[in-house]
């Protein structure tokens, strides 16, 4: 069984929401199975792993908004090597407003506009004077994700290949219900969590994609607390918006 080599981009800076958590999670994962692992971790301007080697699981969290023009001007050389994981065998995960680096631009309240990678032809709008807090459920395919927001800025503008179709909650903004990008293994969301331990099922299918071998066993209470979350979302009067 190959060894898993993971990369966590600006640890310093994008861990917003204990979303850091999606890692400790898979690392959990991995050591239960026996699956031995490597976790890198690149800090701005180091140059990323993913540039120069194969990686099974890139990860890039949630960042204050000051910071995402740094993170921005860091990765924007690497572009080329970030969109051709669409087509390869690893997973890539952005959670929060990750997902805005990727879109087209981010438009900040003072006019200014910051290019983005152009993955995608959205813009985000920031809204320092409200901030967005949600719990949210949506579709995957087979999978129902649960998840919450907690947001300065919402996106316009359509991915071509959504994440979500949501059932509770607001897609990329409140007047849609689309959210996110999902091709192959390439993932971006606005949803944190965080995402993976909070979804055992989705997160059990992207681990057999990194390592097809293994057999992951459930962690205690996993299941059980995602059918209760799921219930809860899943009620009709469900409604859990908060401005």
């Amino acid at each position: 069984m190959k060894k898993i080599i993971m990369e966590a981009l600006y640890g310093e800076y994008s861990n917003l929401y204990g979303d850091r958590g999606n890692l400790l999670y898979v690392q959990e994962k991995l050591r239960r199975a026996g699956v031995e692992f490597e976790l890198i971790q690149t800090h701005l301007f180091d140059r990323p792993a993913f540039a120069e080697r194969a990686v099974d699981l890139l990860y890039i969290g949630p960042c204050t908004e000051s910071q995402q023009e740094q993170e921005l001007a860091h990765l924007r050389p690497y572009a080329d090597a970030l969109r051709q994981r669409m087509e390869g065998d690893g997973v890539t995960l952005a959670t929060g407003n990750a997902f805005e680096l990727f879109g087209e631009t981010i438009m900040c309240e003072d006019g200014r506009r910051i290019q983005g990678l152009g993955f995608w032809p959205t813009t985000a709008k920031r809204f320092s004077n409200l901030r967005y807090n949600e719990l949210c459920l949506g579709s995957c395919g087979e999978h129902k994700i649960v998840g919450f927001k907690n947001q300065l800025s919402h996106s316009y503008g359509e991915t071509g290949s959504p994440f979500l179709t949501m059932l509770t909650g607001s897609g990329l903004n409140p007047e849609e219900k689309e959210e996110g990008f999902h091709r192959g293994g390439f993932i971006a969301t606005y949803l944190l969590g965080p995402l993976l331990p909070l979804n055992p099922q989705f997160a059990q299918s992207l681990l057999q994609k990194m390592a097809p071998e293994a057999e992951f066993a459930p962690l205690p209470y996993e299941d059980e607390a995602y059918r209760l979350r799921l219930e809860e979302l899943s009620r009709p009067d469900a409604n859990h918006k908060a401005h």
